[in-house]
């Protein structure tokens, strides 16, 4: 049960940040860079494939070790993809800016080709590089 409720917890954190409280996508502010937040992602992503959970946690703001323990991540990444096969390929990837209560966000959503199935990562950042919220589908 409590595994559900920071699952959702970290659902909304990720919702809030996509849909900006109402407020729509904007270009990236001038603190990010699309490139170093592409790469940045492709990173988390080839850690989470190699169960490398630590240094995900390590990215992490400190509201997201929170709600998101790396217990609680492994076992996230387990139930979403954790049968889909062995990594294949990265098949897109989007980045877009965000703001809320005027402070800058980034979403990068990366599109990941296994086996079986593709997956969708969508991770936020804040404007020191640190992620604050993380979404598998």
């Amino acid at each position: 049960m409590r595994k559900n409720i920071r699952l959702g917890i970290l659902m909304l954190l990720t919702v809030i940040l996509l849909a900006g409280c109402g407020n729509q996508t904007m270009p990236l502010a001038e603190v990010f860079s699309q490139e170093q937040l592409e790469q940045q992602t492709i990173q988390i992503v080839d850690w989470l494939n190699a169960g490398e959970y630590e240094q995900v946690y390590g990215t992490f703001r400190e509201d997201m070790k929170q709600a998101l323990p790396v217990d609680e991540l492994q076992s996230a990444c387990t139930e979403t993809y954790g049968s889909a096969g062995a990594f294949t390929q990265v098949n897109s990837t989007t980045v877009s800016g965000q703001e809320i209560q005027e402070e800058a966000y980034a979403v990068v959503m990366v599109k990941v080709q296994y086996e079986k199935q593709i997956v969708t990562f969508q991770v936020g950042y804040d404007a020191d590089m640190q992620v604050v919220g993380l979404y598998m589908k």
